[in-house]
C-alpha cells in the first residue's frame, strides 16, 4: 500500500509500504528532514486513525538522523499511537530474502500477517514472525519460530522462538495472556498491571520471561 502526501505543497512522496519485514515508512532523501516531518504530520492528520496501534519500520535511505531529528520523528508517530520498531539505512537490502542468517544471528525477517481476531480453539503456527491485526482470545494459540506482534489484546497463549530461540519477543498492545512461552522458557501469569493500557514486550532476561512497557528508545 502506498499513497502520496495529500497536500499539494508536498510534491514528493512519503510511502507506507508492506515489505517482508513488515509495514515500512519510506522517507525520501531529497529535501530537508524537517520538510518530511511536516509532511508526515499532515498525512497522518488526513488518514486519522488508519495506522493507530501500528508497529512500523522506518527506512531513511542514505540519510542519517541526529538524535533530535529521531526524537522529533518518534514524537509525531507517538501522537498518532504509532510505534517505530526500527530505523534502517539500507532500503535496497531489506527485501532480499526471508531470513537474516549467519554466525551469531537468530533474527528472522519472514513474517505472516493474520487479519482479524484469533478466536477460542484456533491455533496458528508459522516458521517466522507472526503479526496479528486483532486480538488473541482465551483458548487461542499463536506459535512462531520468530517474534509475535499483536496489534490488539493478548489473552490467549503465545509461543515465540518455538525452535529454541531465546532472543525472540512477544509484543502486544494490551498484555493479559493465559501463557507466554519464549524458546524453552514459559510463564503462566507474567506480572503486568491490570490497568496498564500501553504496549508491552515480553522477553527472556537472566533465564526467565519478563514483561515490561515497550520503549522504542531502548529497543
Amino acid at each position: 500500500m502506498a499513497f502520496s502526501v495529500p497536500k499539494k505543497a508536498f510534491q514528493n512522496q512519503l510511502v507506507f509500504k508492506g515489505l517482508k519485514q513488515g509495514l515500512t515508512l519510506i522517507i525520501p532523501e531529497e529535501k530537508s528532514f524537517s520538510f518530511w516531518l511536516e509532511a508526515l504530520n499532515s498525512q497522518l492528520m488526513e488518514t486519522k486513525t488508519f495506522f493507530r496501534g501500528a508497529l512500523i519500520n522506518v527506512e531513511l535511505g542514505a540519510r542519517k538522523l541526529t538524535k533530535a531529528e529521531e526524537e522529533s520523528l518518534k514524537r509525531i508517530l507517538s501522537s498518532f499511537s504509532i510505534i517505530a520498531k526500527s530505523f534502517t539505512n539500507q532500503y535496497a537490502e531489506t527485501d532480499r530474502g526471508p531470513r537474516e542468517e549467519g554466525k551469531g544471528k537468530e533474527r528472522i525477517t519472514r513474517s505472516y500477517m493474520v487479519h482479524g481476531t484469533v478466536r477460542n480453539g484456533q491455533r496458528i503456527e508459522y516458521d517466522g514472525n507472526i503479526i496479528v491485526k486483532g486480538d488473541v482470545n482465551p483458548g487461542a494459540e499463536i506459535v512462531a519460530t520468530g517474534d509475535i506482534i499483536i496489534l490488539g489484546r493478548l489473552r490467549g497463549t503465545a509461543h515465540a522462538g518455538a525452535k529454541g530461540n531465546d532472543r525472540a519477543e512477544v509484543i502486544a498492545m494490551l498484555m493479559n495472556p493465559v501463557q507466554i512461552r519464549i524458546g524453552n522458557h514459559f510463564s503462566r501469569s507474567p506480572e503486568t498491571g491490570a490497568n496498564r493500557t500501553c504496549p508491552e514486550i515480553a522477553r527472556v532476561r537472566q533465564g526467565k520471561i519478563v514483561v515490561e512497557r515497550y520503549d522504542v528508545n531502548q529497543h
